[in-house]
């Protein structure tokens, strides 16, 4: 595999949040009215945003939903995340990988700027991406538009074609091929077929699987 940069999503792929969220979500979907497992949770809003999620909700159970709802929840998840989130294991030996070869990295995320100052900061990457994170609130379309990938890839300074984009969620998936990168599906906790599905060209259940279908080794220690 030849290419130029790597975009990283965020939640489930830098940092070990979506068991917090999911947990979070399946909570405040049954204020809502819409009673599922976090199982469930997981698989059917993983990759959108809070608004995605209302918005689907309300068409499902007929009920408007809260106006301060999106926001309340999105705290919630922020608090929560920003002071027990800890990054997915392996993922810093992957950073430290491209940061010894030349490579450059970025984040593409749903999630708002002030999240993820909040959550990558935890873990020591938010300080190693300077201008290099891409937020939905920076473009008009989330994904699975291109849009966000589309900024990351502006920010880093790639060509979309010549990058690499690391996703955990059809969606994102999806919106990393819109972009016109080549897309690795990270499954560890999905079922590799779904992303491959959506479009990616592979996909990996670990971070030292994803190193070797980069091609690095990870520094010593």
């Amino acid at each position: 595999m030849t290419y130029d940069a790597v975009i990283f999503d965020c939640d489930g792929v830098l940092i070990d949040s979506e068991t917090i969220a999911v947990a979070i979500l399946a909570e405040d979907l049954a204020e809502l009215g819409l009673h599922i497992t976090e199982a469930e949770a997981h698989h059917r809003f993983t990759g959108w945003t809070t608004a995605q999620v209302a918005e689907t909700v309300s068409a499902d159970t007929g009920v408007p939903v809260p106006g301060d709802w999106v926001r309340r929840h999105n705290a919630q998840v922020t608090e929560t995340v920003a002071a027990t989130v800890e990054a997915i294991p392996g993922i810093i030996a992957v950073l430290d990988a491209l940061d010894a070869a030349g490579v450059p990295w970025g984040v593409a995320s749903q999630s708002s700027l002030a999240y993820l100052e909040r959550a990558l900061g935890r873990v020591g990457i938010w300080q190693r991406a300077p201008g290099r994170v891409a937020s939905s609130q920076m473009v008009a379309r989330p994904k699975p538009a291109p849009d966000v990938y589309l900024k990351a890839m502006e920010l880093v300074g790639v060509d979309p074609r010549r990058a690499v984009v690391v996703e955990d969620s059809p969606t994102g998936v999806r919106a990393g091929v819109a972009a016109g990168a080549t897309v690795i599906g990270f499954a560890a906790a999905r079922d590799p077929g779904d992303l491959i599905a959506a479009g990616a060209l592979t996909a990996v259940r670990s971070m030292p699987a994803l190193l070797d279908r980069l091609g690095l080794r990870a520094p010593a220690p």
